[in-house]
């Protein structure tokens, strides 16, 4: 019986400056399916640590090879099978994933951004490289105290704008997100071995439902902004007040000036605020 993983998420890119200088050799990462790891976010902390090293490597190993420039897709293609030869182009994304097969979904604007953009295609081949990884095995504790290897026997990568759009989020931004959506199959743990280790329950819900986590991440920090903005519009209108009583000392000798005072009072202020009288002599 195998298991189904379905992941996607998106990966920040930093803004484009200048460019930091990369050393002329950086070695291609190794993953080490052996090495035990007792949590499943330390796990996919592993995946993520292997993937800036592969970013890396390829930015590396485009300024080596006089690929740190605009090439046309079809280089770009023979590129891909070249250093990924595991993965078979799709021309559509696949509905389901296949036991024994690795596909690799792109469509037509991201291959135009990764072929005009050398800085995104190797973030873009860190990407696919890392999710490489799991077809050598990844090894976990499991509550059974037995230190279990699993495998992905077969994945969908898809790099599509479609992928943009994320269930309860909307369209994702643009320009600063690689819209990746993958979906993989693995081989089956006995269960004897009891079950892999979360440190954190809800990590597996983030993995699994992350159109969700995003929305109420979003919501949470619109709330917080929401509330900061009141915050300093409150502070602002204490300071204007206290501005107002200042002018109005002033101005106390002439009503007429302290009549103006106050209709501007209720003017740049709210109508409905009537924390301070004005008393005319």
């Amino acid at each position: 019986m195998e298991n189904s993983i379905q992941l996607e998420y998106s990966v920040q890119i930093n803004a484009v400056g200048k460019r930091a200088a990369i050393p002329k050799a950086v070695p291609r990462p190794v993953w080490d399916p052996k090495k035990v790891y007792q949590y499943l976010e330390d796990m996919s902390e592993g995946f993520q640590a292997y993937k800036r090293q592969s970013v890396l490597y390829f930015r590396s190993e485009f300024a080596s090879t006089g690929q740190d420039r605009a090439i046309s897709v079809e280089e770009l293609k023979k590129s891909i099978s070249s250093y990924f030869p595991e993965y078979t182009f799709a021309d559509r994304e696949p509905e389901d994933v296949v036991k024994g097969k690795y596909y690799l979904y792109i469509d037509n604007k991201q291959l135009g951004k990764m072929a005009s953009d050398p800085a995104y295609r190797a973030k873009v081949f860190g990407l696919m490289d890392s999710e490489l990884q799991g077809k050598k095995g990844y090894t976990l504790r499991y509550t059974s105290g037995k230190n279990v290897t699993n495998h992905i026997t077969g994945s969908v990568f898809s790099l599509a704008e479609k992928n943009r759009s994320i269930p309860g989020v909307g369209q994702m931004p643009g320009s600063e997100t690689i819209p990746y959506h993958g979906s993989a199959c693995g081989d089956p743990s006995c269960s004897v071995n009891g079950v892999a280790q979360l440190r954190d329950p809800s990590f597996v819900d983030r993995i699994l439902h992350p159109g969700r986590n995003i929305a109420e991440r979003r919501s949470a920090e619109e709330t917080k902004h929401t509330m900061a903005d009141e915050h300093k519009a409150a502070q602002r209108r204490e300071v204007h007040k206290e501005e107002l009583r200042m002018q109005y000392q002033e101005f106390l000798k002439d009503k007429s000036q302290a009549e103006r005072l106050q209709e501007r009072f209720l003017t740049d202020l709210d109508a409905r605020e009537k924390s301070i009288t004005f008393y005319t002599a």
